[in-house]
């Protein structure tokens, strides 16, 4: 009786992740996914000061309820919407409503930054990082035109200036004796037509063998 053969295991390459050409990825991804966190963290504080503040804990078990980012962001535009207080800035609305819309669409780039598996390939002295497509990854798919790293940075960046927006929504709430703040500028994200070849590569430090 003939021994049926073991699988070959499917493998993402010959570079181990704990190598140091992923360290900018991992540190880059890591960055973005503490970001992505505390703004969330800001619209739950946001999310009790539109609820009228004061004592929170029963505000913030129903924002823990929920399982989504987004079903949070969900909820925060419900009680926006729903608010009777005169004293608020006229512009109370329309800035959370905005601020959602930008968490919004940051969000689907930030699935697609954690969410794709990626690759280091060796040729020759170069390690070269990029994400694995060839299985039909969606995700991975929408960065093989990115540069990855910069890509990484702008989903970052922008969590950042998002969560410093809500805390000073969050202040001027709490305190109506604070201006309201303005909108800020958020940083562009680059066009996959725009982007120059990516620095995605490293040269080993191994010494060539020498030449016969």
């Amino acid at each position: 009786m003939s021994k049926r053969l073991p699988r070959k295991r499917l493998r993402y390459g010959k570079v181990s992740f704990s190598d140091p050409a992923f360290r900018p990825y991992v540190g880059a991804l890591g960055q973005l996914a503490l970001s992505w966190n505390a703004l969330h963290e800001t619209m739950a504080f946001l999310f009790c000061s539109v609820m009228g503040g004061g004592y929170s804990n029963q505000f913030l078990a129903v924002w823990h309820a929920l399982k989504s980012d987004r079903s949070q962001r969900d909820i925060l535009l419900a009680a926006t919407e729903s608010h009777m207080n005169p004293a608020y800035s006229p512009q109370f609305v329309s800035d959370i409503k905005w601020l959602c819309g930008r968490a919004d669409a940051v969000e689907d780039v930030r699935n697609d930054a954690l969410h794709s598996p990626l690759v280091g390939v060796q040729l020759g002295q170069t390690i070269t990082v990029r994400p694995v497509t060839g299985l039909g990854h969606v995700r991975a798919s929408k960065l093989a035109q990115r540069e990855l790293l910069r890509e990484f940075r702008w989903c970052r960046d922008m969590a950042l200036i998002l969560g410093a927006f809500a805390a000073d929504v969050d202040a001027s709430l709490s305190d109506i004796t604070k201006p309201w703040p303005d909108r800020p500028k958020l940083p562009e994200r680059e066009h996959p037509s725009e982007t120059t070849p990516p620095p995605q590569a490293r040269t080993s430090k191994h010494p060539r063998p020498p030449q016969s």
